[in-house]
């Protein structure tokens, strides 16, 4: 009976080890598959954000160029005469002002009824 006894008491011990084992292995399952995923999805962020520097280094490296050409000569020359009005060494600046369609129809209209109005 005591044999029996200690057989039962083995069998208990075992099966709460195995238990237990069992819940150590899902642990560590799903703390494997949290990891990948991270993982996954950490390496794709750093793949779109090394992208996205190289992108902005180019775009860096293309302002600096323009820096250099925008000191240039001919270009600060082009910027005075097309955005400043400026005119070159011996020469003369004329600025011919475009006037809008509608308000020269407005202006002779008026006129036009004023000229009636006093013709009555």
């Amino acid at each position: 009976m005591e044999n029996n006894h200690q057989k039962k008491q083995t069998k208990f011990k075992y099966s709460i080890l195995t238990v237990v084992l069992l819940i150590c292995i899902i642990e560590l399952t799903v703390s494997v598959v949290q990891n990948i995923s991270k993982n996954i999805t950490f390496s794709s962020k750093i793949k779109g954000l090394v992208a996205k520097r190289d992108e902005e280094l180019n775009k860096n490296k293309q302002l600096k160029a323009d820096i250099q050409n925008s000191n240039s000569e001919r270009v600060l020359e082009s910027i005075a005469r097309n955005n400043l009005k400026m005119a070159g060494k011996d020469e003369i600046l004329v600025i011919v002002n475009k006037t809008d369609k509608s308000s020269t129809e407005e202006v002779l209209n008026n006129q036009k009824n004023k000229n009636r109005k006093t013709a009555h």
